[in-house]
């Protein structure tokens, strides 16, 4: 009977060991690290900070990998830029009845590009990821949205928050405020949505025609509205119907802007001009199939 007793003492001591052991390794304290580095992980913030809103962080489990964080590209990652104008059907007689894409079909794209494979991040998240100071996700694609439209921060935003993704606005500063066009309000729920908020000149003139002052004060004043009004960035430039020349160029550079993108067809790539980005227009019309065929092809065969 004590050597019964005896071994069921020793046998609960071991247990008490056991249950200790477990509890170091799954928060406590302990030597092995396993517990500090658990804490880390609960104090840390869920993700970085982009110039125009925090990194979306997918899941409410800091602990569990998402895609976006498991599949990453190389930061050498050639990226295609979506260009857009109106999310709205066009009205009988529009004189550019070719810039209005309709919801559904901006929610048709969206959706197949998603199913693809492919993940909306800002120009920014691009930029940094090609300097070294960042990382993008696999298939990494920029919807822009060009003049500031009313329809961007309502249709667009809806199904860009629905996806989860952020867009790119391109405000043309006399566009905010007007009838049609977007308010401060309503960008700065975009700006909450994650969207980078970029400058696409004062009064959306042909930026080649202007003597160097109005070029100037077109370029940077759009700038610099923006950062006063929004408290953003406003890291990137996008020319007004797509028409630069070297001195155009030259003044965004001046102005401080890190890149600035055209209508030129392609995809953006980080070893070419970042202030001559080229972006795929989609007009009315377009099927979401079309849309993946350009993005394909614009990026290679890898895509």
């Amino acid at each position: 009977m004590l050597l019964l007793a005896f071994r069921r003492r020793v046998l609960a001591l071991l247990g008490a060991v056991v249950v200790l052991g477990v509890a170091a390794g799954c928060g406590g304290s302990s030597s092995s690290g396993s517990g500090s580095d658990a804490a880390t992980v609960a104090a840390a913030p869920p993700g970085g900070q982009v110039a125009n809103g925090p990194v979306q962080t997918k899941g409410d489990d800091l602990g569990t990998s998402t895609p976006e964080m498991a599949n990453r590209h190389p930061t050498h990652a050639i990226v295609p830029v979506l260009m857009y104008h109106v999310i709205a059907p066009a009205p009988a007689g529009a004189k550019y009845a070719g810039l209005w894409v309709a919801p559904d079909a901006l929610q048709e794209q969206v959706a197949a590009l998603g199913t693809a494979g492919y993940t909306g991040v800002t120009l920014d998240q691009v930029l940094d990821a090609w300097a070294g100071h960042g990382t993008l996700p696999e298939h990494p694609v920029v919807l822009s949205f060009d003049d500031g439209y009313l329809s961007q921060g309502v249709a667009a935003g809806d199904i860009l928050r629905r996806a989860g993704w952020p867009g790119v606005l391109n405000l043309a500063w006399h566009n905010l405020g007007t009838p049609g066009g977007l308010t401060a309000g309503r960008v700065k729920t975009m700006i909450g949505d994650r969207w980078e908020i970029d400058a696409h000149s004062l009064t959306h003139p042909d930026l080649t025609t202007l003597d160097a002052a109005s070029l100037k004060r077109e370029v940077a004043g759009s700038r610099a509205k923006i950062r006063d009004t929004f408290g953003v960035a406003a890291d990137a430039f996008c020319y007004p119907a797509g028409k630069y020349d070297p001195a155009v160029e030259a003044a965004v550079r001046a102005a401080g802007y890190r890149a600035a993108t055209t209508e030129v067809p392609g995809a953006a790539r980080p070893g070419g001009d970042h202030y001559a980005l080229p972006r795929i227009r989609v007009d009315a019309g377009v099927s979401a199939a079309s849309v993946l065929s350009s993005v394909r092809a614009a990026v290679g065969s890898g895509a």
